[in-house]
Parts: C-alpha cells; sequence; structure tokens
C-alpha cells in the first residue's frame, strides 16, 4: 500500500513538472525550451509561418539564426528560433513544423499557401 501512495506521489508531481515546463516555455524561444518543448509529451506539434526577413547573426560557417515573429493558421503568435543552412531569401514565405520552441523542419511555400490569419500577422 505504501508502495501505491508513492508511485502515486510521483506520477502527480511529475504531472505537475510537465505542466509548469509547457506554460514556461510558451512564450520563450531558444534552445533550452527547445529542448524541453522537443521532450514534453504534453506540447503539441503544430505548424506556424514566417516571412523571412535578415538574419540575427551568420556564423563563419554560413549558418544564420533567425529569430522572428511565427503565426499558426488560427493567429496564434509566438516568437520562433531557427537555423537556415545559410542566408535565407528575405521577403520568402516558410512553414515551419515545430513543437512548441522546437523547431523541426520548415520549407518554402508561396504566399498563396499561407492561412489569412497568419497572414495577417507576419506582414
Amino acid at each position: 500500500m505504501k508502495v501505491l501512495k508513492y508511485l502515486i506521489g510521483i506520477a502527480a508531481v511529475g504531472a505537475l513538472a510537465l505542466f509548469g515546463l509547457k506554460y514556461y516555455t510558451q512564450g520563450t524561444y531558444g534552445e533550452l525550451p527547445g529542448a524541453i518543448d522537443q521532450l514534453n509529451p504534453l506540447v503539441s506539434k503544430g505548424e506556424v509561418y514566417v516571412k523571412t526577413q535578415k538574419p540575427e547573426e551568420v556564423n563563419g560557417y554560413g549558418t544564420a539564426r533567425y529569430v522572428q515573429t511565427a503565426a499558426d493558421s488560427e493567429g496564434h503568435k509566438r516568437t520562433i528560433e531557427f537555423n537556415g543552412i545559410s542566408v535565407l531569401k528575405e521577403g520568402h514565405y516558410l512553414k515551419i513544423s515545430n513543437k512548441g520552441a522546437h523547431v523541426e523542419t520548415y520549407e518554402e511555400v508561396s504566399k498563396n499557401d499561407v492561412p489569412a490569419k497568419a497572414l495577417a500577422i507576419i506582414e
């Protein structure tokens, strides 16, 4: 009986920690929030859209780091950080597959493929 109470207590603390981490990373970006969101089963996968801008920085290997406002199809916005293998052309539209702050992939799409609510935010 004591073991069962102990296991229920651990599960409750774990669930509270996952909920807390989900809300902690909700409005943030970067490596740590991305890693937390990638591992957190309570954070759902989704797609957001950006209009490419000038990168924040470009390292010695030509990899560009971007920090931009992104929006989903419902018009919810968030700041997102992602890396391009090289400097991306400015003014192009990207569909980014993400899990919270964790960016999985991105692909260029036409302006017509960007949902209207997202387009209104990223323009």
